[in-house]
């Protein structure tokens, strides 16, 4: 019986991908864990591996075509059986528009229609708590073209309100027809992260290298990379935020790292390892910082899956080290070189990018005191790491210097309430100061 293989969704921000090359040729034996294409996403070029074996029967999407997820790419089974493509493409294209309607990603464009629309106005679908139910997109755009929702009967599965039939309620109102017509381009994105990277006392590190970036002048294309981090951010900015910063003194995890680097078993380990351990730790302590705001719900994901906010060279990557609660700090420290590294390389594997439930954002080699990330959608918290500083303090009536670092928690308000973040930092405070504790 023939298996489909269908466009996975290789980051949490992917909605398709394009064939960049086929690694296998129809009529190919195929054994599980062959290599059968690389892809194109909005973050890096991924590799597709099979978890099936048989024959490659068809491929329905050939290399520099792009497919939505969960689109048939290709069809394995046994030599000779028969394909339908035209009935997998057609049952392909029904669920790959849905998964398209339900990513937050960005409104997408519509082609012109040369007929008039049909005003479509009905009971729409609610839910038992009477809110009508409406994709994230429509909602958007709805609030965008003061459209209400109530007057609309959505076409989306069970009734669901997608946004093609907010463009045709709102072009029937007005007595337009239906134009091709994209949202303002942004003008300019701050980017709130950097790589995570060793805290530091300023005299002792050099400053890091600007890197050279060619800009060109006047308008120019976003990278693909690019246009999801700024389609993101304007869905971030609909999130309530509010930040909360506390100072810790780092003088006992400098001196664990300084015994870490003449220890052989323990060198690998460094401060930001200590660091992405310590939100493990705090996160157990304060769950609801692991959880999102989703439809109107609260998503618990069961596991916490701390993601390292790392720039590369046209944008950033989000690798996840997964579970930290229950790793020790040396694994931590092995997984989470892998990941940069690979993240650095653009060269990231399919599960590198997924699952992250908590982020961590550092500019501490930058010198800089203090800063807020934003948090990134489908998530409700990020943490802020600043430099690491000498500072003059006050302890028992005399005037001494301790290393400070001031880090700054950024939560989505609707779920998070400041005895929440109080909790978390106060945590991540502890563990950072006794980080002792965090090797037991």
């Amino acid at each position: 019986m023939s298996k489909e293989i269908k466009m996975p969704q290789l980051s949490d921000t992917m909605d398709k991908g394009k064939i960049l090359t086929w690694h296998k040729k129809e009529g190919d034996s195929i054994i599980r864990g062959d290599v059968l294409a690389e892809v194109e996403t909005d973050k890096a070029n991924l590799e597709i591996e099979s978890f099936d074996e048989g024959t490659l029967l068809k491929i329905v999407i050939p290399a520099d075509e792009s497919a939505l997820v969960g689109e048939i790419i290709a069809v394995i089974g046994e030599a000779g059986e028969e394909v339908n493509i035209s009935a997998e493409t057609k049952s392909s294209n029904a669920n790959s528009e849905e998964v398209k309607e339900l990513v937050e990603t960005k409104i997408e464009s519509v082609p012109v229609e040369t007929s008039s629309p049909v005003l479509n106005v009905a009971s729409p679908v609610s839910t038992p708590n009477g809110r009508v139910k409406a994709s994230p997109i429509a909602k958007k755009l709805a609030k965008d073209l003061n459209v209400d929702l109530s007057l609309i009967q959505g076409s989306g599965p069970a009734g669901r309100i997608i946004k093609k039939d907010i463009e045709t309620f709102s072009d029937a109102s007005s007595g337009q027809a239906v134009i091709n017509q994209s949202p303002a381009p942004v003008a300019s994105i701050v980017a709130s992260a950097t790589p995570l990277a060793t805290s530091k006392l300023v005299p002792q590190m050099p400053k890091p290298m600007p890197v050279a970036i060619e800009i060109p002048i006047g308008l120019s294309t976003l990278s693909k990379m690019r246009e999801t981090i700024a389609n993101r951010m304007e869905i971030a900015t609909d999130t309530p935020h509010f930040f909360t910063t506390v100072s810790i003194d780092m003088t006992e995890a400098i001196k664990l790292r300084a015994s870490f680097k003449v220890n052989p078993n323990y060198s690998s380990i460094s401060i930001n390892h200590m660091i992405i351990k310590a939100a493990g730790y705090a996160l157990t302590q304060a769950p609801m910082v692991n959880c999102a705001y989703k439809e109107g719900q609260l998503f618990n994901p069961g596991s916490f899956n701390v993601g390292v906010i790392t720039s590369v060279s046209d944008g950033l990557l989000i690798p996840v080290v997964k579970e930290v609660d229950t790793k020790h700090i040396l694994d931590i420290a092995q997984e989470a070189r892998g990941l940069i590294d690979r993240a650095r390389e653009k060269k990231p594997r399919p599960d590198d990018l997924t699952g992250g439930t908590f982020s961590i954002s550092n500019m501490g080699m930058f010198d800089v005191e203090s800063f807020t990330a934003i948090v990134n959608p489908g998530q409700g918290a990020v943490l802020a790491i600043s430099s690491t500083t000498e500072q003059a303090v006050v302890e028992q009536g005399n005037i001494v210097v301790r290393p400070k670092m001031k880090v700054t928690l950024s939560v989505d308000h609707r779920i998070i309430d400041g005895l929440v973040a109080g909790t978390f930092l106060s945590a991540f405070k502890s563990a950072m100061e006794s980080p002792a504790l965090m090797m037991l």
